[in-house]
């Protein structure tokens, strides 16, 4: 499928993990529900930045001053960080600051996905990207979206009808003698995978959705029927060597491996149960991306449509695949909004020695900054005094 890359305008920052629907507030740093009057007052100054150096360490304040609160200024003011080889240089004021996010073609990246989501009071992008943890999964009560990525397009279509089945719980990545090119297989508890590029025998022995292990005793047990964190045990023998091992979908490697396997081994989950509006979308290089979903009790796979609604659990929440590229990362790049107090922002540049660092401080959001010098918290916040007379 060929990408369409464009820059789409965003709402301010979105937390990734959780699509909030249904009851729940839309996704957005901008105040909703207040008059202008209300909003001013919970915006406007007096402004200080607070600054803290280490997680035990004193935090000074710094105050900050504006002609015009509405007006995006130029400032060249710097904080005197007295003791400190670093420079903290205020650059300019924004009155409602904006996040334009993109699709950035890159041949090292991961599978990247624009989801517009759609229902009452929601009409939100979002992202997700294969190779970002934080950025792998959405959820709400009436469904959720996964990306998943595979490692090779060979016999795609087989593998996709094969994860319909009721007993598949996954796919099994195997590397043998080409460590490039994994081999993939459809999971499936007692089955036993015979590699065509090792002379060992793959057997699965167990599946648990939610692994729970006691730390004294060693006893692997199941919490819940929900794939919260979901493992496989398997079973590597040719002949004469034996090797049994816990493999879990969200971690590369088991904590708790007793020793090395002969063959680098990968677990990916396709549990999504029987309840529907959860999907998985599935992108594999040179291969158009798949979805894979629940639907009437029974598991359904399919070619993904870009621009088509597909319904989540409630029929009155749709999403949609805007854009999609197999070797992508998300680029996120903040501009100037509107001259009106919505969404203040100041930018600095941190100085150490020879380095530089621009850093957006967005109005009660906490930055953590590292540096040679250790973690520094920032903070562009109403003076303290000002906020308790406001309650």
């Amino acid at each position: 499928m060929k990408s369409i890359i464009k820059s789409r305008s965003s709402l301010s920052v979105i937390n990734i993990g959780i699509l909030v629907i249904a009851g729940l507030s839309v996704f957005s740093s901008q105040t909703y529900s207040y008059s202008p009057e209300m909003r001013q007052a919970m915006l406007s100054g007096p402004w200080e930045i607070v600054v803290q150096r280490g997680m035990d360490g004193s935090m000074m304040r710094f105050p900050v001053k504006v002609a015009n609160e509405n007006k995006a200024t130029t400032l060249d003011n710097v904080l005197p960080m007295m003791g400190s080889p670093i420079k903290i240089r205020l650059m300019q004021y924004l009155p409602n600051l904006k996040w334009e996010t993109s699709i950035a073609e890159d041949p090292q990246g991961g599978a990247v996905v624009q989801i517009k989501a759609k229902g009452e009071n929601l009409n939100q992008d979002i992202w997700l990207s294969s190779a970002d943890p934080a950025k792998q999964s959405i959820s709400s009560q009436v469904g959720g979206i996964k990306i998943v990525k595979l490692h090779s397009s060979q016999g795609i279509e087989k593998i996709m009808r094969e994860l319909t089945s009721s007993k598949s719980i996954g796919i099994v990545s195997v590397w043998g003698n080409d460590t490039n090119k994994p081999l993939e297989y459809v999971a499936n508890a007692g089955d036993t995978i015979t590699l065509p590029t090792s002379n060992y025998k793959l057997k699965i022995l167990e599946y648990v959705p939610h692994y729970s292990v006691d730390t004294t005793t060693r006893k692997v047990t199941n919490l819940s029927n929900k794939p919260v964190n979901p493992a496989i045990k398997i079973n590597l023998d040719n002949g004469n060597d034996n090797y049994e091992q816990w493999l879990w979908s969200k971690f590369p490697s088991s904590p708790h491996m007793k020793k090395d396997l002969p063959l680098r081994v990968q677990f990916t989950d396709f549990d999504i149960g029987t309840t529907p509006g959860n999907y998985i979308l599935v992108a594999v290089q040179g291969s158009e991306p798949w979805l894979f979903y629940s639907k009437d009790g029974k598991k359904h796979a399919e070619k993904a449509k870009l621009k088509h609604e597909y319904p989540f659990a409630q029929k009155a929440y749709t999403f949609s695949l805007e854009d999609f590229s197999n070797s992508a990362n998300i680029k996120n790049e903040w501009k100037k909004g509107s001259e009106e107090l919505l969404s203040p922002a100041i930018t600095v540049s941190i100085e150490e020695n020879e380095t530089r660092k621009q850093l957006i401080l967005e109005f009660n959001k906490p930055n953590h900054h590292k540096s040679a010098s250790g973690t520094m918290v920032l903070l562009y916040r109403r003076e303290a005094s000002s906020s308790k007379a406001a309650n």
